[in-house]
């Protein structure tokens, strides 16, 4: 470990040293190189994440035992194994680091450390509309990590600085959506001039570059382009013409924190080029999901400014009673008039009903503002609800939901009533005490300062070694979740079969149990010491024994104590007061932020005049030149043209991903097509209102959904008014009479998420719903999946009733279940590959015999969960 005061200051950080050994070196380019290294206790500090870097201390050249301390991206990890590699760009003249990396043979040995604080790259829950990454040639092996983490879909723009001929043979990672601009530097202004003028809404930045050039880069994001703080990663990889990095050893060195980088870099020499002065278009600057909290929270930002002065305001009168009592307490210690006494205490009081008084009324005011902001926030959150299309309900969960509509809008009340408030308490009154005190002797105050001074190097610390560990355990939560969630939901088969299904949610659970031992295990010392400076005993120690020094020694009245005794003992809970109000104002934001974005997504279309309704029973569809995507740029439906007659049944297939499941939901209208146009029956789905739509198109899906109400209720959903007999005739065509009737309160009996029916039975209920709203459109996404094979011949049954006289489209998974259908499209990859009849498709030796063989051969196949089309 490093000696001295950086090494102290390393240690209070939780950095250890651990040693690696050298196993290969690899040219990547001439100026290039990778070495493979093997430590066995690295990975138990460091996380192989995409941008993690490592701290090396490299030996001196000159052969003194002074070390010099480089860091480099990690560019390859495999962890059980604790093998890892970094990439080493090779300057002239070298330094450290380049003359070691030259040099190094398999076998050497070097010390190595992990102590990344907030300079990581975190995969964020919500993938941004793209990622803009910038830099040069030092920050490609971060760079690449990054690409790799990036999903297909979402695009990635990486400019790159050239600072040397050879920088362009550096290998960078492959993505189908990456495009990659070089830029030669003539000056500091180079890169950040070559970035495209263009609207970049709601994209990440990720800038590396030489420092000087990161000041550019930095100024134009923020300025030209409107890049909000948050979404913007900038950190300076290298300085031109320095020596980056840190020492140990024999002398003393500044500790960089931006030490990244390699050696002494020497610049290319600057050419005499006019640089033309930066132009952007208005246009160009982009709005940020980001900044939807403060678009939310326009309408109250005054009304929240307001709170904060007042309360600063109100604390200090609040504050101003405990004065008068020290004061007091000093006077009748001091044997002062009664008269003077009883105008200190009368001040007090009232000072203390006044305090109170204005502390009430301005939580009644805020809640005053809330309410009426909270009204109209929920107003226009379930109008925005009911506008919005089903495919962004089916793509979250009644969890998220929730969230939004319960959780987010009190965590808003919070923030608008509360937590702008009790932040500023808790930082005004530890400053007006302390002011106080300094008032009446600063050097008892002083003393005050050790703790205060350990409590932020121990938060910082803990905030710098739990950095990897917070997205982690975020993630763990939420995969705990589902687990716990299917292992109870299992419990009948797993305490008849137990065994895998049981021992892998105690493995995993064992995992997560034991992620956190090694989370936590390590602060505990830290919290444990944080918990003690912050006590009142420990301020009253301090006072007390510092105090009394000063008392002996006849420096101090004894007297001058008392207001210490009183105020400076709750110093340190004030101290904490302050991390509860920012995270409930974090918190708050937060909830803003969802609730703003969700006002923010796009609708389904209007029509401005409802189209004419129809009176003929039977319909034609037409997918005209339909084209669509979930992401800009991906399209998931390519250019379908395909017609659905009435009376006849349409299977769609295709291997999992090829969009047969986004095409059924187009018809359905969970999404808007792109381009091209979906018609019924002449009209254009886009033209009819949701209520003309759905009495035309009905769907039976996979994973049947039953609302909380009695069984006619859930059948009679489409049919609010139907009477009891058209009710029962719709279950007997089904084949789902006889149960109902088997239940406790037969059509009455209340059913919801857990009603205790089967799959088979849960999915003929769905029918007979279908059946009695008699839609002349339908689409089934092959409803037998889940049904026994008694239940699947009744399921089969039922369809053949809901089938007849409809155009009908099948979303098909088992190939077997469709052979007699009318028309089998197949997809593959959005795109018609071929169509016809089953004997047709087979006899043509295509896409669709390759899938029908392919099932021959795994005739045993349940499909378990709706495939998805992404």
């Amino acid at each position: 470990m490093a000696r001295g005061f950086q090494g102290a200051m390393l240690r209070g950080f939780g950095a250890r040293d651990h040693s690696a050994t050298v196993l290969e070196t690899i040219g990547i380019a001439p100026h290039f190189v990778r070495i493979r290294m093997e430590s066995p206790t690295l990975f138990q500090d460091a996380a192989a994440e995409p941008a993690a870097w490592l701290r090396f201390w490299f030996p001196d050249p000159e052969g003194s035992s002074t070390e010099f301390q480089r860091a480099y991206t990690i560019s390859e990890a495999d962890v059980p194994a604790g093998r890892f590699a970094v990439d080493v760009l090779l300057h002239d003249a070298a330094g450290p680091a380049s003359l070691w990396a030259r040099s190094v043979e398999p076998g050497a040995m070097i010390a190595v450390m992990s102590l990344m604080g907030g300079s990581r790259f975190d995969t964020p829950d919500e993938q941004p509309a793209g990622y803009l990454l910038i830099g040069d040639s030092a920050s490609i092996p971060g760079i690449n990590g990054i690409i790799g983490s990036v999903p297909d879909d979402v695009p990635i723009e990486v400019y790159l600085e050239e600072h040397d001929d050879n920088d362009r043979l550096i290998p960078l990672a492959e993505h189908p959506r990456l495009r990659v601009h070089w830029t030669v530097r003539r000056d500091e202004k180079s890169l950040a001039a070559s970035i495209e003028n263009r609207d970049w809404s709601d994209w990440y930045a990720w800038a590396t570059p030489e420092a000087t050039t990161l000041k550019h880069v930095r100024t134009r994001l923020r300025d030209d382009f409107g890049f909000p703080k948050s979404e913007i990663h900038a950190q300076a990889y290298w300085s031109a013409g320095r020596a980056m990095g840190t020492r140990r050893g024999d002398e003393p060195a500044a500790i960089d924190t931006v030490a990244l980088a390699e050696d002494r870099v020497t610049g290319r020499p600057e050419s005499v080029v006019m640089q033309q002065e930066l132009t952007v278009d208005p246009a160009a600057r982009g709005s940020w999901r980001a900044q939807a909290a403060g678009r939310l929270l326009g309408p109250l930002r005054s009304a929240l400014i307001a709170s904060g002065v007042l309360q600063a305001v109100i604390t200090l009168v609040q504050l101003a009673p405990f004065l008068l009592l020290v004061e007091l307490a000093r006077l009748l210690a001091s044997s002062a008039e009664s008269s003077r006494l009883k105008e200190i205490g009368f001040a007090a009081v009232a000072l203390l009903g006044i305090g109170t008084v204005l502390g009430a009324a301005l939580t009644l005011w805020l809640h005053v503002v809330d309410a009426r902001f909270a009204s109209d926030l929920r107003s226009r959150l379930l109008s925005k609800l009911a506008r919005l299309p089903l495919g962004w309900f089916t793509a979250r969960g009644s969890g998220s939901i929730k969230q939004l509509v319960a959780d987010d809008t009190l965590a808003l009340h919070y923030l608008v009533t509360h937590a702008i408030p009790d932040a500023v308490a808790a930082v005004v009154a530890p400053l007006a005490v302390l002011v106080h005190l300094f008032a009446v002797d600063w050097r008892v105050a002083l003393v005050l300062f050790a703790p205060v001074l350990a409590y932020l190097v121990l938060t910082s610390s803990m905030t710098i070694q739990s950095g990897p560990r917070i997205p982690q355990s975020q993630k763990w939560a939420e995969r705990m979740s589902g687990e716990a969630g299917a292992y109870l939901e299992g419990q009948p088969v797993i305490r008849v079969f137990g065994g895998a299904a049981a021992s892998s949610f105690r493995r995993r659970l064992d995992e997560y149990v034991g992620f956190l031992i090694d989370w936590q295990r390590p602060l505990a010392g830290k919290k444990t010491l944080m918990d003690l400076v912050t006590r009142p005993s420990t301020f009253l120690w301090l006072i007390a024994g510092t105090g009394t020094l000063l008392v002996v020694a006849g420096q101090m009245n004894p007297v001058d104590l008392l207001p210490f005794l009183l105020l400076g003992t709750t110093f340190g809970a004030r101290l904490l007061n302050i991390a509860y109000g920012v995270g409930g104002i974090r918190a708050g934001l937060l909830a803003a932020r969802r609730l703003q974005i969700t006002l923010d997504e796009p609708e389904l279309s209007a029509p401005d005049k409802p189209a004419a309704e129809v009176s003929d029973a039977s319909a034609t569809v037409v997918f005209d030149r339909v084209n669509f995507g979930y992401r800009p740029g991906v399209p998931v439906i390519e250019d379908v043209s395909l017609t659905l007659r009435p009376g006849t049944v349409t299977a769609l297939v295709g291997p999992s991903g090829s969009g047969k499941s986004t095409l059924a939901a187009l018809l359905a209208r969970f999404y808007d097509v792109q381009q091209g146009a979906i018609t019924v029956d002449g009209q254009d789905i886009r033209s009819l209102t949701a209520d003309a739509l759905y009495t035309r198109v009905g769907f039976v899906l996979q994973e049947t959904q039953l609302v909380h109400g009695t069984v006619a209720e859930n059948i009679a959903l489409a049919v609010p008014d139907a009477t009891p007999a058209q009710i029962e005739a719709a279950a007997r065509e089904a084949q789902i009479h006889h149960r109902i009737t088997r239940l406790p309160d037969g059509y009455n009996t209340m059913l919801g998420a857990a009603s205790g029916l089967s799959g088979g039975e849960r999915q003929r209920l769905t029918i007979a719903r279908a059946i009695l709203a008699d839609t002349s459109v339908l689409i089934l996404d092959e409803a037998t999946a889940f049904a026994d094979p008694e239940s699947e011949y009744l399921v089969q049954q039922a369809l053949n009733r809901l089938t007849r006289d409809r155009t009908v489209l099948v979303i098909a998974h088992r190939l077997h279940t469709i052979a007699g259908a009318d028309q089998i499209v197949v997809l593959d990859h959005g795109r018609i590959a071929e169509s016809g009849t089953h004997d047709e498709l087979l006899a043509a030796e295509g896409r669709y015999r390759r899938l029908w063989d392919s099932g021959r051969r795994e005739p045993v196949t349940v499909t378990t969960a709706q495939e998805g089309a992404r």
